[in-house]
């Protein structure tokens, strides 16, 4: 318990230092993608916390935002984790995907991501699955 504090308070001051940061490079493309990829590593990081053991305490949420609309993609996560922070974080880079792709005129390829249908536990780590039958093959 007292682990997973301390993680969560340095994940606090990584979003100040992150918000910081964000303010002075504003103008820069690089760096906001940059900025980008290191948010997307703390959420993914969160999300590793826990071992997939059984998949009934696993849930995923969409994360991004693609340049035509839409969810970039999806990541599952742990029921029993701080949802309301982890789901603030994907938040968080979700607007910054939206915010960072019109700044910068992001093409995309305009593809729906569909949404998995489920999560599944192999090797202590979660695994979104797509059913068959509901992607038309």
């Amino acid at each position: 318990m007292k682990k997973a504090f301390a993680y969560l308070m340095s994940i606090g001051a990584a979003l100040i230092m992150f918000a910081c940061e964000k303010q002075s490079i504003v103008g820069n493309a690089e760096a906001e993608s940059l900025l980008l990829e290191k948010l997307y590593q703390e959420i993914d990081s969160l999300a590793a916390l826990h071992a997939c053991e059984d998949r009934g305490e696993w849930r995923f949420t969409a994360i991004g935002e693609k340049a035509c609309g839409g969810p970039a993609g999806y990541i599952a996560y742990a029921a029993e984790s701080d949802t309301a922070a982890f789901l603030n974080k994907v938040a968080t880079y979700t607007t910054f995907q939206r915010t960072y792709n019109k700044k910068w005129n992001v093409v995309s390829d305009c593809m729906f991501v569909v949404a998995p249908n489920r999560v599944v536990c192999e090797d202590g780590k979660p695994k979104l699955v797509w059913d068959d039958q509901l992607m038309g093959k």
